[in-house]
């Protein structure tokens, strides 16, 4: 019956956690106020490779860019959070952290970038090098780390709570 779950992880900023539930269809929903619910065996395993002290980056960012290893420049797209719609421009912010990742070495296509934006399922849309000129998209086994992510991110690091929390 614990809300938390079997498993959590303190986050070195106050009252947030990384945690486990009772009631997994809340998973991946904004049903808390700032908590990260996981599976119940997704926690499990994250729980037991993750050493206390380890860097944790919380992000808000609708739009992100990076080279993939191969040397591909990709972008994802999410919906952006509802209170923060009002006032962005969506396309300029997207170019300005491309203009700045990709440093004038390659042309930008605008209206791929509109597409990405257009559509924010959070898949990968290869820009620039050896994968953008593919027909079918990556499989989702071989979608790539970026290196490079731009985006507003939160620094914290974890501190483990041992048994059920």
């Amino acid at each position: 019956d614990n809300p938390l779950g079997r498993h959590a992880i303190l986050l070195a900023m106050p009252s947030y956690l990384i945690h486990g539930t009772n009631r997994p269809d809340g998973v991946g929903m904004r049903a808390s106020r700032g908590c990260i619910r996981m599976y119940p065996e997704d926690i499990e395993s994250l729980y037991e490779r993750l050493p206390s002290g380890t860097q944790v980056n919380l992000m808000d960012a609708p739009f992100k860019a990076g080279w993939g290893a191969d040397g591909t420049l990709f972008v994802q797209s999410y919906p952006q959070l509802e209170e923060n719609v009002e006032g962005s421009e969506p396309l300029r912010e997207a170019m300005e952290r491309l203009n700045a990742l990709v440093e004038d070495q390659v042309d930008i296509d605008e209206a791929q970038i509109q597409r990405a934006i257009a559509e924010p399922d959070g898949r990968f849309v290869a820009l620039y090098g050896p994968q953008a000129a593919a027909e079918e998209p990556q499989p989702e086994a071989q979608q790539p780390q970026l290196e490079g992510i731009l985006g507003d991110i939160e620094l914290s690091t974890v501190v483990r709570i041992e048994g059920d929390a």
